[in-house]
């Protein structure tokens, strides 16, 4: 984890550490893994794309996680670094997306056997739903992932992305600030155990 990050963790007010390193155009995958000098307008030409193709307005679309700092916040992944097999998460902002992906997953859900239920449970319990591994039987899955299969060439060669995109649909900001937040004061409760 980055010394500077894990300072200002420590000792700044959480929701405002959450604005700035999670909110911001400050993308460390375009900034150091592509060494891009123009890495915020990179940020917007990518926002801006991914909404267009997605129907959201370009202030539903984030990047977040290790493509966005440059490591995990996540204790399982024990705050690794992005490297080259790294997926990069995406926060979309939409209650209609979400109300509809809940809904497949409840259909799955009632006619099959859904071995992730669990996890997809807890999820939608606070406020997210993640698209990544998603199954086409159900008809919402099969146009999404009609929707976003074609957009991988366009990520590769205009903006140099090979990795698979993680899709967390949220159904509000609030949710959004509620998960990260939550996070992050687990994470700065456990530093300050440690430093002890």
């Amino acid at each position: 984890m980055d010394a500077e990050f894990k300072g200002q963790l420590i000792e700044n007010n959480i929701r405002d550490v959450y604005q700035r390193y999670l909110l911001g155009h400050d993308v460390w995958f375009f900034r150091e893994k592509l060494q891009s000098t123009t890495y915020a307008q990179d940020y917007d030409n990518f926002k801006l794309y991914m909404s267009k193709e997605l129907g959201l307005h370009v202030n539903n679309i984030a990047i977040v996680g290790s493509a966005k700092l440059g490591f995990s916040l996540s204790p399982d992944k024990n705050y690794s670094q992005f490297h080259d097999r790294s997926d990069i998460d995406l926060v979309v902002v939409s209650q209609p997306i979400f109300t509809q992906a809940w809904q497949a997953f409840l259909e799955l859900h009632q006619r099959t056997y859904l071995p992730t239920y669990g996890p997809i449970a807890k999820n939608i319990f606070k406020g997210f739903v993640s698209l990544k591994e998603i199954d086409t039987r159900n008809a919402f899955f099969d146009d999404w992932s009609r929707k976003v299969e074609p957009l991988k060439k366009d990520l590769q060669t205009i903006f140099n992305i090979p990795h698979d995109i993680n899709y967390r649909i949220y159904d509000s900001w609030e949710s959004v600030e509620n998960y990260h937040t939550s996070g992050l004061k687990e994470l700065k409760r456990q530093l300050e155990e440690n430093d002890k």
